[in-house]
């Protein structure tokens, strides 16, 4: 009996390596465009602070927004980009985020949180190109409708985690 044939292996996610922040890519990073979080590192955000969750949205970060392969646009948590008199704890769309502005947490050319820097900052891709986005679209996966229930609520925005088919209908919030 002839042997089966395999079925197709799903495709392989890239892996990204962590890395330092002892170059210049790191750093204009830093004073571009901050990095994402992935939702379980909030948390520890704020315990390293010494502040809550809510406290740690309302005064070091800022819910932000990319564009998906699909078209749609999602939303996740960066730290506040400090330029143009937005506060911490804003909701930024697309042309905001197009605009450079320096990580709120990058500080005398130092990330003051390197220990629990985001997962973006941490996987940092040098030389930017097609594996940067990838990076992002991955880390934008993980903020789903649930992990994005609180910063819905702190801002009172309408927020996209999920993608279109998936999504589940919240009633506004006024």
């Amino acid at each position: 009996m002839p042997p089966r044939p395999r079925p197709p292996r799903p495709p392989r996610r890239p892996t990204f390596p962590v890395s330092s922040c002892d170059c210049t890519d790191c750093r204009a990073a830093c004073t571009n465009s901050p990095g994402w979080f992935r939702p379980e590192q909030i948390e520890d955000l704020a315990e390293h602070l010494g502040l809550s969750v809510e406290e740690t949205f309302r005064k070091h970060l800022a819910v932000s927004v990319t564009e998906m392969p699909d078209g749609s646009e999602r939303h996740g948590v960066m730290p506040h980009k400090l330029r143009d008199g937005k506060k911490p704890g804003s909701v930024w769309n697309l042309d905001q985020i197009d605009q450079p502005g320096r990580c709120s947490f990058f500080d005398h050319g130092l990330c003051t949180i390197y220990e629990v820097r985001p997962d973006e900052c941490a996987r940092m891709i040098h030389g930017g190109g097609h594996d940067a986005v990838t990076l992002r679209h991955l880390i934008v996966e993980a903020w789903d409708d649930n992990a994005l229930k609180p910063y819905r609520l702190l801002t009172k925005r309408r927020l996209y985690g999920s993608p279109p088919g998936e999504r589940t209908r919240t009633k506004r919030t006024r």
